[in-house]
């Protein structure tokens, strides 16, 4: 078993590779076009987000950065941080509940790091099972997660099954019955998927005492977010 005393020896040895290759901070650093090209240039670690608004407000800001192309540019501290503190536990700010599409990487598309969001994923990003409702209510019971957000897309096969009352087969049939009466009414695709979302928000807290009580208590927020899959924008539903 890996003790603490491993994990700083083979935090020093990372550093020290970086070192040699170049310099810690351009080794170990996540790129983009915007990159710092000096280690005194790399910003701080942001604060952890403590109430439900700035965790939203995180959540924002990492969008706007991964839509801008100019994704944090990650330190020597970032790295010792997942060596370090992950390896003895977590504390998400935030949970996403998002579809299972390929194309989606809420870590990604926020601009977050390991340890900073729970992700939970399911196609068509729906609440129904107990597993399911069960992992969202941990992150905040447990890790004490100041936001749950369900994280709907663009071209979402699974909703557009559902909008065109389509009978894939099998057990993925259950998905679209979840799916159908939240968006009775939609007026395209794209309507449908932004009302599955709002769908999915009210599920939440109708079928989880926990979660509807911590909500309502200010602990943290339910929010939704459409993700644009030909910008990358996110558009939030609060």
């Amino acid at each position: 078993m890996r003790t603490k005393s491993d994990v700083r020896e083979h935090t020093t040895r990372r550093r020290v590779l970086a070192g040699l290759a170049g310099g810690a901070v351009g080794a170990l650093a996540l790129t983009s076009r915007a990159a710092p090209s000096r280690a005194g240039d790399v910003p701080p670690r942001d604060p952890v987000p403590a109430t439900p608004d700035e965790a939203l407000a995180a959540l924002r800001a990492g969008n706007r950065r991964f839509v801008d192309n100019q994704p944090r540019v990650r330190s020597t501290e970032d790295i010792e941080h997942i060596w370090v503190d992950l390896a003895t536990g977590q504390a998400p700010f935030a949970t996403v509940l998002g579809c299972a599409d390929s194309r989606l990487a809420p870590e990604i598309i926020f601009d977050q790091f390991l340890g900073d969001i729970f992700v939970v994923r399911e196609a068509g990003n729906i609440a129904d099972s107990p597993t399911n409702l069960g992992s969202l209510e941990y992150a905040q019971a447990a890790l004490g997660a100041k936001l749950l957000l369900v994280f709907g897309h663009t071209s979402c096969g699974a909703v557009q099954a559902a909008f065109e009352g389509k009978r894939p087969g099998g057990h993925i049939d259950a998905i679209v019955d979840v799916i159908a009466p939240g968006i009775a009414g939609a007026s395209d695709v794209d309507d449908a998927v932004r009302r599955n979302v709002v769908a999915v928000q009210k599920r939440i807290r109708e079928k989880s005492p926990l979660l509807r009580e911590a909500e309502s208590a200010g602990k943290m927020k339910i929010a939704g977010a459409v993700y644009d899959i030909r910008t990358g924008v996110v558009s939030f539903i609060e």
